[in-house]
């Protein structure tokens, strides 16, 4: 007896439904989940984030989120490599679509971290990546040429991805709703559709919730346009001496020093601190130096007579992060590896009040060398002394901190420092 058409459409779909339960195992379908809510972070994350300095804590999260994403689609390659999966549900042209959409989210899960990859890695700006802050990534050896290339390739991946990702909750939609063969059982948890359409709810969730969230936090701290950068402090005017001093005065002030004697020289002692702070629009970022020497020349009662030489080993700047950290000592910024060293000399040093200072000097940072003015007070008696100071560093003057890395960075530097120092009379 000849099988009627509705009759092979009845024992197709039979055929169909009894595939569509045969489950993907349960490492495929973590990774499969895991993979999917990665996948919708990132794109959020990607398009939301600022593309300024404002974005660099985002940036570095976008980055080893891209990696984690490329490690879990490799290992989710080589357990469908090594394990059979269940058997296709369609054949035909829905068959062939369905098994095109798998292979390109495939290529766009690889392609998408590693054009990530090389970007990061021939961009001019050598920012190191740290895996989730702790592991080092290197850098891809290729030409700095494929900059351009890779990041209009990433782009048009990220927008692919996301067509891709419609198409494929698109086909799981009609699978179970139209169909009715119960697909979704195939990627559930125990089995169950339910709880496949729950995580599926919440990797949509996990989209929109991070782009406005992200999107909220950056109108909140100022929005998306270029920060202002604040003037930098208008130079104070050096103390001159009169023109024409009577002579008595003059007889006086030298009588004086020569009563004076040599200053007592001062020994830093440790635990001191020598910070600094820059402002970012209505954020600012703070560090330290952790190697600093000085030698002191300096007697309270007559500053006059005072040669303060400080000398900071650039390498040692920190703000706490170790990305930021190695940015800073790139040639956009510090420069450390040409110029590992900044000094200053005092030229002068006046009192301005009751235990307060002033000294002008000069600052080489960065091959150049520019007057460079600080306040200190002192506590304490004898040759004891706590010393407590700052300055207002024009960063601009050094060429540190150009390109589009410090757009929005303020253009004055505070340095702060504290310190304990001994005295010995000479």
């Amino acid at each position: 007896m000849t099988a009627t058409p509705s009759t092979r459409r009845a024992k197709l779909s039979t055929i169909n439904s009894a595939s569509a339960q045969q489950r993907y195992s349960t490492v495929a379908i973590l990774l499969h989940w895991a993979i999917a809510l990665a996948l919708a972070f990132q794109l959020a994350l990607g398009f939301a984030m600022p593309k300024d300095e404002r974005g660099f804590a985002l940036y570095q999260l976008h980055k080893s989120v891209g990696i984690t994403i490329l490690l879990l689609t490799l290992a989710r390659l080589a357990w469908r490599l090594t394990h059979r999966p269940p058997p296709a549900v369609e054949r035909g042209f829905n068959g062939f679509l369905a098994k095109a959409v798998h292979v390109l989210l495939y290529v766009f899960m690889i392609g998408a971290p590693l054009t990530g990859w090389v970007i990061v890695s021939t961009s001019r700006i050598q920012v190191p990546t740290m895996f989730w802050g702790v592991i080092p990534w290197p850098h891809l050896p290729v030409s700095k040429a494929l900059h351009d290339l890779a990041e209009e390739s990433h782009e048009l991946l990220a927008w692919t991805g996301i067509a891709l990702f419609l198409l494929h909750v698109v086909g799981a939609l009609r699978h179970q709703f139209l169909i009715k063969d119960g697909l979704l059982k195939r990627m559930g948890p125990g089995g169950s559709a339910g709880l496949a359409g729950l995580l599926a709810l919440l990797v949509l969730v996990t989209y929109f919730g991070t782009g406005m969230k992200i999107s909220s936090d950056v109108v909140a701290a100022g929005g998306y346009g270029p920060t202002a950068t604040p003037a930098a402090p208008a130079p104070t005017a050096t103390p001159t001496v009169a023109a024409t001093p009577a002579v008595e005065e003059t007889a006086a002030v030298e009588e004086e020093d020569a009563e004076a004697g040599p200053p007592p020289t001062w020994a830093i002692q440790r635990g001191g601190r020598l910070g600094f702070t820059v402002t970012s629009g209505s954020d600012s970022y703070k560090g330290s130096f952790s190697d600093w020497s000085g030698s002191i020349k300096f007697d309270p009662e007559n500053p006059e007579s005072a040669d303060i030489r400080m000398s900071i080993n650039l390498a040692s700047a920190t703000v706490g992060d170790a990305t930021m950290d190695g940015m800073m000592q790139g040639e956009d910024f510090l420069s450390s590896s040409a110029n590992p060293t900044a000094t200053w000399r005092s030229t002068s040093v006046t009192q301005t009040g009751p235990n307060r200072y002033r000294a002008n000097g000069t600052l080489s940072l960065k091959g150049a060398s520019k007057p460079q003015a600080l306040t200190f007070t002192l506590s304490g008696d004898g040759l004891r002394r706590h010393v407590e100071g700052s300055a207002s560093i024009d960063r601009n003057a050094f060429g540190v901190g150009t390109g589009d890395s410090a757009a929005g960075l303020g253009g004055s530097v505070a340095l702060n420092f504290a310190f304990d120092a001994v005295g010995r009379e000479p």
